[in-house]
């Protein structure tokens, strides 16, 4: 299934809802997790200082992880992930897409949406330390690219177990890299 479409009734997702999720930041892999995350918004604030990163509470679960402002007006919505695999290992293994819970990507469009800002993804390459940031969308919630949807099963949290769930393959020919 292509982008946009909510595959259990082809329409467009407006709500933030976060179905079944945890707190597993709080968890010693999820405070690694979230170590990462934060050197990939400081590499991120190193190439651009133009922009502050204001983040979402880590205590809830919440629909993006935060937004970009510059200027004192929000720019971008923004979801940060971590993947332990270098940049070669994406682009040869992982057939260079970045697999997301569609629900984080249907979430991230709705809130740039209704602020009237880009989405954009950020994806921290751990062993390389290699930072990706991808438009996902435009300020009107349109996607910037064509990808696929399909139910597979993945890792359910940080901490493990199995989940069978929608996940969007994100193409990353259109991602800056930021070293």
């Amino acid at each position: 299934m292509v982008g946009g479409e909510n595959p259990s009734r082809g329409e467009l997702v407006t709500s933030f809802e976060t179905k079944g999720a945890s707190l597993d930041i709080k968890s010693k892999r999820g405070r690694s997790s979230l170590r990462f995350e934060q050197e990939a918004i400081e590499k991120f604030s190193l190439a651009h200082p133009e922009y502050r990163f204001i983040e979402t509470p880590k205590d809830r679960p919440a629909a993006v992880d935060g937004v970009f402002m510059k200027g004192g007006v929000i720019n971008s919505v923004v979801e940060v992930k971590t993947r332990n695999v270098t940049n070669e290992e994406m682009r040869n293994r992982f057939e260079n897409k970045w697999l997301v819970t569609a629900d984080k990507i249907d979430a991230g469009r709705a809130a740039g949406r209704l602020l009237g800002v880009p989405f954009v993804g950020l994806l921290y390459l751990i062993p390389d330390e290699t930072l990706l940031a991808l438009r996902i969308t435009n300020e009107r919630g349109e996607w910037a690219f064509r990808f696929e949807r399909k139910e597979t099963t993945t890792q359910k949290t940080i901490n493990g177990g199995q989940v069978e769930r929608v996940n969007a393959f994100l193409p990353l020919e259109t991602a800056r890299e930021i070293q």
